[in-house]
C-alpha cells in the first residue's frame, strides 16, 4: 500500500513538471514585450521561388555498362545518409573513385553536360573523403568546385555546386561566406537545392542570433541590401533571460558598443540601402537596431521619418516597432494606431495578430478604455485568440511574447472594471463571441454587492441553472433576514440561516469559479510589481484587497456571525454562530485571502467567549 501511494505522488509530481503553468501579467509593462519581432531563416524567403528538382550529379541511376555510370555507382556507394552516423565514419576508397573519374572523363561519348556532371562528381568525392578529417582534401574540393562555378553552365549542377560551396565554408567555420551563399540560392529562380534543405542550413550556420562571429563581421554582408538585413535582423533578434518581476531584457555587455557600430554601418552605406532592391530596408533596420538596444526615443524618430505614402507603413514590422516605440515612450494614446493596423493586416501572422491585441490591452488600460481593452483581452482568450499559442512558450521560439495565463482578462472582469462597465459592454455586444464569460462575471460582481435577484436572473438567463438555484436561493434568505415587522430573535434565525447558507458554498456564491481555476494569489501582486507607477500600485492594492474581501464566502459569512454573537449574546443561539464563525475563520486560505493577523486575533476572541459563555 505505502509502495502504490508513492508510486501516485511521484505520477502526479511528474505531471506537474510536464505541464507548466504560465503566471504572466500585464506583459506589456515590460520592455521585452515590445521587442522586435524575432527573424528566422524562414522571414528572408521570397514568395513563389520557382526551383527546380532533378537529381544531383551522380544520383541519377546508373544504368548499363558506360564509364559515367560505374562513376554514378561509385559515388552511390559513399553517399549513402546512413554512412554519417557510423562512429567512426567508413572511409572512402579515394584511389578507386578517382580511377573511375579518369575512366569518365575519357569517355569520348559524353555530352557537355555529362562531361560537367563527371566534374561535379570529382569535387564532390573529395569534399566526401574530406569533410571529416582532412582539410587539405577539403581545401582541394573548394577548389575544385570554385574551378567549376567558372566553367560550367548547366543550371542545376552550377547550383549544387554553390552549395556544396557553402557546406565546405561551413564546414571550414566561414559562417559569412556560407551564410551568403545559402541566402542567395533560397531566393534565387531555378535553384536545384530544396527550400527545407537550405531554410536547416541558414539554422545550422547562424542559430538563433548569429552568435558573436555575426556581429564581428557585421560589415562584409553590406555588399547587398539582403545580406545587410538578413546579418542586422539576426543580429538584433530578441532575447529574455530575465526575471519577470524586473521588466527588463537581457543585453549582452557590448550592447551599446554594437549599436554605435550598426548605426554606423547603416549610414556608411545608405545609397546601398536607399537603392531600388534596398527600398524600405533601410528605415526598418534602424527602428530595430535602436529598440533592440533600447533606444525607442530614437526608433520613433526615424519612423516619423518615413513619409506618409511610402509602402514600408503597411507592413507588419513597421507597424508593430512604430508602436513600440510610441508606448515605450510613453505616448500611449498613439501607439492605439499602428496597433490597430497591425491586428486588421492581412499581411499579419497569427502570433503578430495576437502581439497586437494584447499591445492594444496595453494602451487601453493605460488609457482607461474598459470596453477596447475588454474586447482584446476577451479575442485573446477565444479560440480566435487562445489558437495563436505555441509551446513551449520559449521568447527565442517566437516571433512575439505575451500574457498566456488569461490573468489580465480574469482582473479586469473580476476586480478592475466596475459593475456598470461590465453591464454596458455585455449590453452593446450581445453576439460577440466569449461574452457569456463577461456575462457570468457580472452575476458575480452582483452577488457580491448582496444584488442577489438581479444575479440569479442573469445566471438563468446564460443557462447556469446550479447557480441561478443557489443564488435564488440566497435571495429569499436574504429578503428573510432583512424582513420588516419580525421579531429581533426571528431576524437574528433568519441571519444565521444566510450565514450558515453562505458558510456551506464556499466557492459558489461569491468567488468566480469561470475564471480561476487555482493559483489566483499568484495574480494578486501588485504590492511588489515594480512596473507600476505609484497611482496604479495604489488603485490595483485597493482592487486586490476588495476583491480577496467580497470574494472569501467564509469570511462573509464570518462577518454575518460575528454581529449575531454580538446580538444574541450568552444563548444557544450565540454559542452556535461562535462555534460556526470559528469553522469560517479556520477554513480561510490565509495565503490567498491575507489578514493573517486580524483573523488570529478573532479565533483567540472567540475561542475565549465560548469559554466564558460555556460557564
Amino acid at each position: 500500500m505505502k509502495t502504490l501511494r508513492f508510486s501516485l505522488i511521484f505520477l502526479a509530481l511528474l505531471i506537474a513538471g510536464a505541464c507548466p503553468w504560465h503566471d504572466e501579467l500585464r506583459e506589456y509593462l515590460n520592455a521585452y514585450f515590445w521587442l522586435p519581432f524575432a527573424r528566422h531563416a524562414a522571414n528572408f524567403e521570397k514568395p513563389s521561388v520557382l526551383r527546380m528538382n532533378v537529381p544531383y550529379a551522380g544520383m541519377a541511376a546508373a544504368q548499363g555498362n558506360t564509364a559515367l555510370a560505374r562513376l554514378r555507382e561509385a559515388y552511390q556507394k559513399i553517399s549513402r545518409p546512413e554512412l554519417y552516423y557510423q562512429n567512426p565514419p567508413p572511409a572512402p576508397d579515394l584511389e578507386s573513385l578517382r580511377q573511375a573519374v579518369t575512366a569518365a572523363r575519357n569517355d569520348q561519348s559524353l555530352t557537355r553536360r555529362d562531361k560537367e556532371e563527371v566534374d561535379l562528381v570529382a569535387a564532390k568525392i573529395e569534399m566526401r573523403a574530406g569533410e571529416f578529417s582532412d582539410s587539405d582534401l577539403l581545401q582541394s574540393a573548394e577548389r575544385k568546385f570554385q574551378t567549376f562555378l567558372r566553367t560550367a553552365r548547366t543550371p542545376e549542377f552550377r547550383s549544387e555546386a554553390r552549395g556544396w560551396l557553402a557546406h565546405i565554408h561551413y564546414l571550414f567555420g566561414e559562417q559569412t561566406a556560407a551564410g551568403k551563399i545559402y541566402l542567395d540560392e533560397l531566393n534565387r529562380a531555378g535553384s536545384n537545392l530544396s527550400r527545407e534543405t537550405l531554410l536547416n542550413s541558414l539554422r545550422m550556420t547562424y542559430g538563433y542570433d548569429g552568435e558573436p562571429g555575426l556581429v564581428a563581421h557585421l560589415d562584409e554582408y553590406f555588399d547587398t541590401p539582403e545580406h545587410a538585413a538578413f546579418a542586422i535582423e539576426l543580429a538584433t533578434n530578441p532575447h529574455w533571460q530575465g526575471e519577470l518581476e524586473t521588466g527588463r531584457f537581457a543585453r549582452s555587455p557590448n550592447t551599446a558598443q554594437t549599436y554605435r557600430r550598426i548605426k554606423d554601418l547603416l549610414a556608411k552605406h545608405e545609397d546601398l540601402l536607399r537603392s531600388k532592391s534596398g527600398a524600405d530596408t533601410l528605415g526598418l533596420l534602424a527602428m530595430r537596431s535602436a529598440l533592440s538596444m533600447g533606444d525607442p526615443t530614437g526608433a520613433r524618430k526615424m519612423a516619423e521619418s518615413v513619409p506618409a505614402t511610402a509602402s514600408v507603413r503597411a507592413s507588419p514590422d513597421f507597424q508593430w516597432m512604430s508602436a513600440s516605440a510610441l508606448f515605450l515612450s510613453r505616448d500611449y494614446a498613439a501607439a492605439e494606431k499602428p496597433l490597430l493596423a497591425l491586428f486588421r493586416s492581412p499581411r499579419a501572422t497569427k502570433l503578430q495578430r495576437a502581439a497586437a491585441a494584447y499591445g492594444l490591452c496595453g494602451v487601453y488600460w493605460k488609457t482607461g478604455n474598459l470596453a477596447e481593452q475588454i474586447r482584446f483581452a476577451l479575442w485573446l482568450h477565444t479560440a480566435g485568440g487562445r489558437e495563436y499559442l505555441p509551446v513551449p512558450s520559449r521568447l527565442s521560439d517566437l516571433s512575439v511574447y505575451w500574457a498566456a495565463s488569461g490573468w489580465d482578462l480574469n482582473m479586469l472582469l473580476d476586480a478592475e472594471a466596475p459593475v456598470d462597465a461590465l453591464r454596458s459592454f455585455a449590453e452593446q455586444n450581445p453576439n460577440l463571441d466569449g461574452i457569456r464569460l463577461v456575462e457570468y462575471s457580472l452575476a458575480v460582481r452582483l452577488s457580491r454587492q448582496d444584488r442577489y435577484q438581479e444575479a440569479a436572473e442573469l445566471y438563468r438567463s446564460i443557462h447556469a441553472n446550479r447557480r441561478a438555484q443557489r443564488l435564488q436561493r440566497l435571495a429569499l434568505l436574504s429578503q428573510a433576514a432583512e424582513k420588516p415587522g419580525v421579531s429581533s430573535r426571528q431576524r437574528l434565525d433568519a441571519r444565521y440561516e444566510l450565514a450558515e447558507f453562505v458558510a456551506a458554498n464556499p466557492e459558489g456564491i461569491y468567488f468566480n469559479d469561470a475564471l480561476w481555476h487555482g493559483m489566483q494569489r499568484y495574480a494578486l501582486q501588485a504590492a511588489s510589481d515594480c512596473r507600476l507607477t505609484r497611482t496604479e500600485r495604489a488603485r490595483l492594492m485597493d482592487a486586490e484587497r476588495e476583491l480577496k474581501d467580497s470574494q472569501d464566502e467564509r469570511w462573509r459569512a464570518y462577518l454575518i456571525l460575528r454581529d449575531i454573537v454580538h446580538d444574541a449574546g450568552v444563548s444557544n443561539l450565540g454559542r452556535d454562530a461562535a462555534k460556526l464563525a470559528l469553522r469560517c475563520l479556520r477554513g480561510i486560505n490565509t495565503d490567498r485571502f491575507g489578514r493573517q493577523e486580524e483573523i488570529r486575533r478573532a479565533d483567540i476572541d472567540l475561542s475565549r467567549w465560548l469559554q466564558q459563555a460555556s460557564r
